[in-house]
């Protein structure tokens, strides 16, 4: 097996890899993998950018989320009546 046949990594197979660094550190062939892949494939490098614009709306708007303990304290004594 010649070394650019271990290196290719598919579209699939990118985003997946794209995904799993965010939890857990990636072998040194999945890293070069993801890394020669990434540069070549325009796409995956869009996708890439939209995850993690996402990623950090998400965060964002989590950290902006209204404290509701009030209202769920006040359901659960109408629900005990």
């Amino acid at each position: 097996m010649t070394l650019i046949s271990t290196l290719k990594v598919s579209c699939r197979k990118a985003t997946e890899l794209m995904e799993r660094k965010e939890f857990r550190a990636l072998g040194v062939g999945e890293s070069v993998g993801l890394w020669f892949h990434m540069h070549i494939c325009g796409a995956c490098r869009t996708y890439e950018r939209q995850r993690e614009q996402l990623d950090r709306l998400l965060h964002e708007r989590a950290a902006k989320a209204e404290d509701t303990s009030a209202l769920e304290a006040r359901i659960l004594r109408e629900f005990q009546r």
